[in-house]
């Protein structure tokens, strides 16, 4: 069965700039200088759609060096912070998967 796509939302970029420039590029895979222009851009979504365990990596990895970042699942339009994991699995709205089949409802932080 086919999984939800989940974004990486950043809603808010933090002090660390260095530090959060590399974090956006090794998400992006792209350049410094667009990895800066995303950060000064925030709110703004980094990453549009990949597997979960992807998007919630980079989440925690952004918030660890002071930025918020959250998740975004393509499916239901629910933003969730990767601290608020496992989700409750009720508001799930994926006409693919039961709501307890999300891997957002499922995961351990």
């Amino acid at each position: 069965m086919e999984e939800p796509p989940f974004g990486v939302l950043l809603t808010a970029s933090g002090d660390r700039r260095i530090e959060l420039v590399q974090a956006v590029r090794s998400v992006t895979g792209l350049s410094a200088w667009r990895s800066k222009q995303l950060l000064e851009a925030a709110p703004t979504i980094l990453v549009a759609e990949t597997w979960f365990e992807r998007a919630e990596q980079a989440a925690r990895c952004l918030n660890e060096l002071g930025a918020q970042a959250d998740l975004d699942c393509r499916w239901c339009k629910r933003v969730m912070s990767p601290e608020d994991l496992p989700v409750d699995p009720g508001p799930c709205s994926s006409p693919y998967m039961a709501p307890t089949g999300c891997p957002a409802s499922r995961a351990r932080s």
